[in-house]
This record gives C-alpha cells, structure tokens and sequence, in this order.
C-alpha cells in the first residue's frame, strides 16, 4: 500500500468500514497503514469523522488515532481531547468499546478521568475496555474500578481484574484491595483464584499462606509464586520449596531468573519474618 496516497488510502479505510461484506483483515491492513503516514495529514482526515451520523465511521476515529504516529504519539493530546468529545454525546456501546480499546495505549490521566465512570456498564465489551485501558494505573479512581471489576460476573474479567489489582500493582496495597484479592480466594474459576492467592502472597498477606503452598503441592511454579513465597516467608513453605528444589524435572522446566527466586524464598522462609 506504500504506493497509495494518504487521501486514498484513508477512503478506501472508510468505504471498508462501511461496507457489510466487508474484510476485518483487509480493513486493518489499511488503518494499520493510515498509522505510518503524516500525522497531521491523516488527523485533518480522520477528525471530521468524530460527527458523523454512521457509527462504523466514528469508529475508524479511535483505530486509526490510537497508534498514528506509533510510539512518538505526536497528536496525543489533542487525540484525547477528542475521544472525550465523543464520549460526552452518550456513545453506543460498540463505540465506547471502541475507544476504551484504543484509551490502552495512551498513558495520562484524563484516561482513567473518561473510562472509571463506563466500569460497570451493561455490555461486557464496555467493561473489557475499561478494564485494559486503566490496568496498569495506581490511580484510586482505577484501583475502585479494578475492584469493582474483580466481582464481575464473567470469569475472563474477573481474572483480569484480580490479576492487574494483585501481580500488576504490587505496590498499590490497603485493606480495601486485600479484601477485594481474599474474596477471590473461593472463587469458582480457578485461574481467578490463583492470581488472587498470588496478589495476596506479594503482599504478605497470611490468607494467601495455605492455598499458596497447595499450589506449590500440586507442581504450580513460576516466579510470581516464588515472590509470594519470599514475601510471606513463613517455615510453613520451607518443605515443599525445598522439594521443588530438589526436583531435577522442576529444576529443568524453570529459568535461572526463576531457580534464584526460589533459593531467595527458601531463604526467607528460613528467616521468617518477626
């Protein structure tokens, strides 16, 4: 498509967006090439489209805006900017999911301003992309989102939200996100149990102490459950961090990165804390 005009390649974005017979594939090869073009150029096409009366047009807004530019995100600002407009018109749901999905790569914090309010929206598209987009954000308004969304009914956001509030925030603590990681620990989807048992471990919470070292029983390794174990280190953890470690097929499947975070725990473990 390099051969394209930016004009050209922009409309035949458009009429692809538009069209009910359409290719995803081949609408993502031309928005995905609208993103190296000339930011200027491709804005004063893209911009008009935020009013238009067809919903598949104001959503080639947020795919193409959310990578022009790639990492040098020259037009972040005013981008924002205008994802703001566009959502302070009560958007359908498809179009706020859009635009939650294309807040993800923008790292500011009118993001979490936009998208905390559409957490607890209807349609689970909505809650996925608020969910993405304020994940790695330790701002309180994100941390009651993630929260909220650790109690969502469908299993695949609770295991985000568990996992963001419990691996992926390991600094952000207090009694709220403790209570929120526990009340995962009986769960009924069990990859949501792990990240809360994980969550808790980091934070040397002793509820994360028994369903920790099951894991651990059971063959569970990884880095993340030895930094829980080195964070609780408690004795109760020495006999089966010791069993891993004698294990040649354990020893064999993990990294060296991995090996030194289990001796780090069998350490601690050995020196509890007082």
């Amino acid at each position: 498509m390099a051969d394209l005009r930016t004009a050209e390649l922009f409309a035949r974005a458009t009429a692809e967006a538009t069209n009910e017979a359409g290719d995803p594939d081949t609408y993502w090869d031309l928005i995905n090439a609208l993103h190296d073009r000339d930011p200027k150029e491709v804005w004063a096409l893209v911009a008009p489209l935020a009013g238009a009366d067809d919903v598949r047009l104001q959503q080639v807004v947020p795919d193409v805006l959310r990578l022009l530019g790639r990492e040098a995100q020259p037009l972040a600002a005013e981008t924002l900017t205008l994802f703001a407009q566009m959502l302070s018109r009560a958007p359908p749901a498809e179009l706020l999911a859009c635009i939650g999905n294309a807040c993800a790569d923008f790292h500011d914090p009118s993001v979490i301003t936009m998208l905390t309010p559409h957490a607890g929206h209807v349609d689970a598209a909505v809650r996925e992309a608020v969910l993405h987009a304020v994940r790695r954000s330790g701002h309180p308004d994100a941390i009651t989102a993630l929260i909220n969304l650790s109690r969502d009914p469908l299993d695949d956001l609770r295991e985000w939200a568990t996992f963001a509030l419990g691996s992926q925030l390991p600094l952000v603590d207090g009694v709220d996100v403790r209570e929120a990681l526990a009340a995962r620990l009986t769960d009924g989807h069990e990859p949501t149990r792990d990240e809360a048992v994980i969550g808790l471990g980091l934070r040397g919470d002793s509820r994360a102490l028994g369903p920790l070292r099951a894991q651990l029983e059971r063959g569970y390794v990884g880095m993340a459950l030895f930094e829980a174990a080195h964070a609780l280190a408690s004795p109760l953890l020495t006999p089966v961090l010791s069993s891993l470690r004698d294990d040649a097929r354990v020893q064999a499947m993990l990294t060296d990165e991995e090996r030194g975070e289990l001796g780090a725990a069998l350490l601690a473990c050995a020196q509890p804390r007082a």
